[in-house]
């Protein structure tokens, strides 16, 4: 049987319009989910990623990559849809920049596994490694104006929990649309 994403990603270009349009908006969503994390941080714990990586494995990762970048562009021109509603170049490269970019890579690579994998256990360890990109990224990115202790101790050790819950999450949630 083929990957899940194979079997789903809409062949016909109106339903990969209305997928993207659907991934965008289930996006800012869950970014307004969030939890604030310790002032200092900047960076709070949202259930992006959860969507982020459903979003791979349900239409794979070219179309997953163009949701996330639809997202990035819509932000950028000031649109609420980061976390906690904000929105506007600045929200967009900012410190949080690195975050960002690490989830148009995750979600790209996670994406094209899921066309190749099946199963939640295989789901569940493409997702982490999609964390550990999106954490990666913006760990470096966070460095740019913090030490490299302060970028670890803020940007990645508050989400290592999340991490591994979400990727669970987001593989329970694949095997339900596989059924």
């Amino acid at each position: 049987m083929p990957a899940l994403s194979a079997r789903l990603i809409p062949s016909s270009l109106p339903l990969q319009a209305a997928a993207v349009a659907a991934g965008v908006v289930a996006m800012a969503v869950a970014s307004r989910l969030s939890v604030p994390l310790p002032d200092g941080v900047g960076v709070p714990i949202t259930l992006q990623t959860y969507v982020l990586f459903v979003m791979a494995g349900l239409v794979g990762g070219r179309l997953a990559l163009i949701t996330v970048l639809a997202w990035l562009a819509i932000a950028a021109l000031g649109a609420p849809v980061l976390a906690d509603g904000s929105g506007g170049w600045r929200a967009v490269t900012g410190h949080t920049m690195g975050f960002l970019v690490g989830m148009a890579a995750a979600v790209f690579v996670c994406g094209r596994a899921c066309e190749r994998t099946a199963g939640v256990l295989l789901w569940t360890a493409v997702f982490l490694g999609g964390h550990l990109i999106v954490l990666a990224v913006g760990w470096s990115g966070m460095i740019s104006f913090m030490s490299p202790a302060s970028a670890f101790e803020y940007g990645i050790l508050p989400f290592i929990p999340g991490a591994l819950i979400k990727s669970i999450a987001a593989a329970l949630t694949l095997r339900l649309f596989s059924r």
